[in-house]
C-alpha cells in the first residue's frame, strides 16, 4: 500500500504524518511533544537526539547542541565531547538520519514526502537560503523521496482538520520554535488561494529562552519556599527542569504548580498558584502581541483586518489570546497538533517525486476554498478575498453584485433566507438556491455571514465568493468616491 508523508520541520519538535491517499485516515507518528525536539548530545560513547539529548543538555551543557538547524552550515558546532568536533551540518544530518530511520521503522517507507519548513530555513523568497541546499543534499543521501517543499504556515493552512472554518481573507500565522517566534502574513488572491506575503522572525521569544527564564524564576521560588537550593546538584536541577518543562507544556491544566524533589535524606515539596506561570510568561506574550501589531502596521494593516492562526506550540503561552485581544485582534484560531505535517502530506498526495533535488518544487499557495468544507453538506463553498492593499479613510457604502450597486444602509440584514423565506433582497443570490446570507453592521463595521463561513469582516475592496453547485455569486464591498470631494 502506497503512503505519502509530510514532515513538520520544526526544531521545537519534528513531527510526521503518514497518510494513505486512498482513504481519509492519516496516521501521525513521532509526535512533536514526544521524542524529537532538535537537541543533539554526546553521552560519552555516541550521539543521541531528541528528548534524551535534551536531558543530557541539562546534565552536561557543553556536550549538547540545540542550534544546529538554527546555524546550519559547515562551521564547527558548539558540541564538545566527541574525538572530533562535528560541524553543525553533521549534527543536522545525524539528527535527520535518526528521525527518518525511526519514521520508516514505525511505518513503511513513504512513497512521497513533502517537507514543511520554517521561514528562516525556507527564506523570504522561497528556497533562497543557502542552508536549503544542505537540507536537499541530506534528503538525497538518506533516500528521502522528496516531492516538494513548503512553509510551515502554508502547510498548516492546508490541514482541513484545523482550518474548516477559514475561508480566506488575511491570515496572521504565529508559530514558536526553539530559539525564536515567527509570524507570516498571508492574503487571498482572486482565485481563492492564500499566498505568503511577509515573514518575520522574533529572536529571544523561543522555547529555550522561555524555559530557561521560567526554570530560574521557579527555582528561586522553590528556594524561598523550602530553603533548599535545587540548582546545587545537576541531577536534581535536571529533575526540577523536567517538572518545570511539564508545567510549561501543560500550562493550561490544573490549579496549582507542584514540585517534588527527593534527595537521599528527605523529600522537598512546594506548590505555587497557576497564575505564577502566567505572570512570568506575561512579558513574552505582551511583547509578541505588540510585535504583531507593528508587523501588520508595516504592511498598512490593523489587527481587526486579520484572522490570527496560531500553531499548537503557541498553546504553551496561556495568556497569548488575552494579549492579542487587548490589542484589537478579534479572532484567534488554534491549530490542532500536527497540522503542518498533515497539510504537507496532503500536498504530497498531489505531487510527483522530483527527478533531481534541483527540481524539487516549492508549494507557496494553498486553496482555501478546498480546505473549508461546509458544515451543511450542501456543496456550498465560501471564499473571502480581502483587498490586497487597504485604503485608509475609505468608508464602506455599497454592496456590488452582478454590476448592481446597493446602498449598505438601505439593505436589510437578511440578504437571502432559507427555502421558506421571501424573495432575496439581492436577486442575484437566488441563483445559489436556499443559501442564507446576512449583512451585519457591528461597531460601525460591516460583515457578511453564511452558516458555513461565520461573520466575515468586510472593508472597501473586499469580496466574498459564494459557490453552490455550478453557480457562483460574488459580493463586493466598495466605498463611494465623488470627484472633487475630500
Amino acid at each position: 500500500m502506497a503512503h505519502v508523508c509530510g514532515i513538520e520541520f520544526s526544531d521545537f519538535g519534528f513531527n510526521a504524518a503518514v497518510v494513505d491517499p486512498t482513504t481519509d485516515g492519516p496516521a501521525v507518528v513521532n509526535e512533536a511533544a514526544g521524542a524529537w525536539p532538535a537537541f543533539a548530545a554526546w553521552n560519552g560513547s555516541e550521539l543521541v537526539f531528541g528528548r534524551e539529548a535534551e536531558k543530557e543538555w541539562r546534565l552536561h551543557p557543553r556536550a549538547a547542541s540545540h542550534v544546529f538547524w538554527e546555524h546550519l552550515s559547515l562551521s564547527p558546532s558548539d558540541l564538545e565531547g566527541p574525538p572530533r568536533t562535528p560541524a553543525y551540518s553533521e549534527l543536522a544530518y545525524a539528527f535527520l538520519h535518526s528521525f527518518w530511520e525511526n519514521l520508516c521503522a514505525q511505518s513503511e517507507k513513504p512513497e512521497k514526502v513533502v517537507l514543511a519548513m520554517p521561514g528562516q530555513l525556507l527564506g523570504d523568497a522561497d528556497s533562497d537560503n543557502p542552508a536549503m541546499g544542505l537540507i536537499l543534499a541530506m534528503a538525497r543521501d538518506l533516500g528521502i523521496p522528496l516531492a516538494g517543499l513548503c512553509g510551515l504556515s502554508t502547510s498548516s493552512l492546508n490541514d482541513p482538520d484545523s482550518m474548516g472554518g477559514i475561508t480566506g481573507g488575511r491570515i496572521l500565522y504565529m508559530d514558536l520554535h526553539l530559539h525564536s517566534a515567527a509570524m507570516s502574513l498571508l492574503t487571498t488572491d482572486v482565485e481563492g488561494r492564500l499566498n505568503r506575503r511577509r515573514y518575520m522572525r522574533l529572536p529571544r521569544l523561543g522555547y529555550v529562552p522561555l524555559i530557561q527564564g521560567l526554570h530560574k524564576s521557579m527555582g528561586n521560588r522553590f528556594l524561598r519556599a523550602t530553603a533548599f537550593d535545587v540548582t546545587a546538584q545537576r541531577e536534581l536541577d535536571q529533575l526540577f527542569y523536567e517538572q518545570t518543562r511539564e508545567q510549561l507544556l501543560d500550562g493550561s491544566h490544573g490549579s496549582d504548580i507542584r514540585y517534588s524533589i527527593q534527595t537521599s535524606s528527605r523529600v522537598y515539596q512546594a506548590a505555587f498558584p497557576r497564575e505564577t506561570i502566567r505572570r512570568d510568561l506575561g512579558p513574552h506574550e505582551q511583547g509578541w502581541a505588540a510585535a504583531a501589531v507593528k508587523f501588520l502596521n508595516d504592511s498598512s494593516f490593523d489587527p481587526k483586518d486579520v484572522t490570527v492562526v496560531v500553531s499548537s506550540r503557541v498553546g504553551m503561552l496561556p495568556g497569548m489570546d488575552e494579549a492579542l485581544a487587548t490589542r484589537g485582534f478579534g479572532r484567534v484560531v488554534h491549530l490542532q497538533h500536527g497540522a503542518a505535517a498533515r497539510g504537507a502530506a496532503k500536498f504530497a498526495a498531489g505531487l510527483d517525486v522530483a527527478e533531481d533535488i534541483s527540481m524539487v518544487p516549492v508549494v507557496s499557495t494553498v486553496e482555501v476554498s478546498a480546505s473549508a468544507p461546509t458544515q451543511s453538506g450542501d456543496g456550498v463553498k465560501v471564499v473571502h478575498v480581502a483587498a490586497a492593499q487597504p485604503s485608509a479613510g475609505l468608508v464602506a457604502s455599497h454592496l456590488v453584485v452582478d454590476g448592481a450597486a446597493y446602498s449598505l444602509h438601505a439593505l436589510p440584514e437578511v440578504l437571502q433566507g432559507d427555502e421558506n423565506a421571501d424573495a432575496p433582497a439581492v436577486p442575484s443570490l437566488a441563483r445559489l438556491g436556499p443559501v442564507p446570507v446576512r449583512l451585519i453592521r457591528q461597531d460601525g463595521e460591516w460583515h457578511i455571514e453564511t452558516p458555513d463561513s461565520g461573520a466575515l469582516l468586510m472593508a472597501p475592496g473586499d469580496r466574498v465568493k459564494i459557490k453552490s453547485g455550478s453557480e457562483e455569486v460574488e459580493l463586493l464591498i466598495v466605498a463611494e468616491s465623488r470627484p472633487g470631494t475630500a
